[in-house]
């Protein structure tokens, strides 16, 4: 049978899929094998230094990265190609992994995946200012009460 790799977002557990995925009006698995894969940094993957919010590096170096990182998945688990999908961030993910691996790739599904590119609008730019000034909080050095006012104060 097909298989098909899904990517969850940024901010949500791959897990919260499998309700979706085994929804009795849902009938994909009848059709392809569903592999729920957590990227770098996200639930039990494996975690790497280089999940870097710098504006500049982020939806290049990175995206490459984790394409890599999907690549290897693949090779660990045999699987010669796949239909890549996601939601979100899930979705640039499986996007990227697709256009270096073309030879690879049997398709994409994007579920609110919007464009690669982020780095210009307003609003990514005011959330990358948000998550750099929390990166920079000295947390071994605050307590909660401390950490959470520097945050209300400043974000």
């Amino acid at each position: 049978m097909p298989t098909m790799i899904w990517f969850a977002d940024l901010v949500e557990p791959v897990e919260n899929f499998q309700k979706f995925f085994n929804r009795p009006d849902n009938k994909i698995l009848d059709h392809r094998n569903v592999w729920l894969v957590n990227y770098r940094n996200m639930g039990h993957s494996d975690h790497h230094a280089s999940f870097s919010m710098d504006v500049s590096k982020f939806y290049f170096d990175v995206l490459k990265e984790i394409a890599a990182d999907v690549m290897r998945f693949m090779d660990a688990q045999k699987l010669t190609m796949a239909t890549l999908g996601g939601h979100g961030f899930g979705a640039k993910v499986a996007l990227a992994t697709a256009t270096a691996n073309l030879n690879r790739c049997t398709g994409i599904v994007a579920l609110d995946g919007g464009p690669l590119d982020h780095t210009h609008y307003e609003a990514y730019q005011e959330l990358s200012s948000y998550v750099q000034y929390c990166a920079s909080l000295p947390v071994d050095k605050l307590d909660l009460a401390q950490a959470t006012k520097r945050i209300n104060d400043n974000v």
